[in-house]
């Protein structure tokens, strides 16, 4: 909605008009809508009939309203559906680039009624005595909408294999995951994702975190922990010696220990 076209009374989609409400924290002017199912909503002007098209709340009944109670048994279900139409339809939301201002939008049976939402929730499988981690919701697309044939109850796990971001390698002649890949390779998932981020490919990828290496000592292969196990030395003392190419006279202190 533009700035000249806003007044008293003025109806867009399910809001009214009603008188301005200040300025948002951006400088950008605010007015106060009353929707259409009776409650009333601030909203910035830019943003009503493009974002925001009703107070979001539509379609609530006094008994739903007690599902918005932390105590309620319906409380994380009011919450996941208040959370996705704030991503898509609050432009200060902090998530909303990725979701609402990709062209993420909620359907208008989900967007105007929570109970149509909660109905939908418990027909397909939403657990209230399950935690966030063992269900949440995920959309089937990443790109597509909020709506009942894009949605599922799914696990973190399930869920955090279903991101824009994943990366997928060619592993074994076969497409996966790298998080898969990394998981049966028993390797840190931070380690190897940063070295895909910097170019490394193919076996560069998963080498191990660090290389074991083995010096010779009087004519013996060995590495530091040996070393410092048999010559009952140190660390620092062992890699001092390898930095000044003294490995050798780790043999003589251990004479001279000896006949001491």
């Amino acid at each position: 909605m533009k700035q000249n076209d806003i007044r008293s009374g003025v109806k867009v989609d399910k809001l009214t008009a009603i008188r301005p409400w200040g300025r948002s924290e951006r400088g950008i002017n605010k007015w106060l809508f009353k929707c259409d199912c009776g409650n009333y909503q601030p909203a910035r002007v830019s943003s009503v009939g493009v974002y925001t098209k009703s107070c979001g709340h539509c379609g609530t009944i006094p008994a739903d309203r007690e599902d918005c109670r932390k105590n309620g048994i319906y409380h994380q279900l009011y919450q996941v559906r208040w959370g996705f139409i704030r991503r898509c339809t609050k432009e200060n939301d902090k998530k909303y680039k990725d979701y609402g201002g990709r062209g993420i939008k909620v359907c208008d049976e989900w967007l105007n009624s929570y109970s149509a939402f909660k109905k939908w929730a418990l027909e397909n499988g939403w657990k209230p005595n399950l935690t966030w981690t063992e269900q949440s919701l995920d959309r089937i697309n990443v790109n597509g909408n909020y709506e009942p044939d894009n949605c599922r109850w799914a696990d973190a796990k399930t869920q955090g294999r279903n991101r824009r971001n994943n990366i997928w390698i060619v592993y074994n002649n076969k497409r996966q995951l790298l998080i898969d890949v990394v998981q049966q390779l028993n390797l840190s998932y931070d380690t190897v994702r940063q070295r895909y981020c910097a170019g490394k490919r193919g076996e560069d990828l998963f080498f191990p975190k660090e290389k074991i290496y083995k010096y010779s000592v009087c004519g013996e292969m060995m590495t530091i922990e040996e070393i410092c196990i048999k010559y009952n030395t140190t660390r620092s003392a062992v890699k001092n010696r390898i930095h000044r190419k003294t490995l050798d006279k780790l043999e003589v202190i251990q004479q001279e220990r000896s006949e001491g």
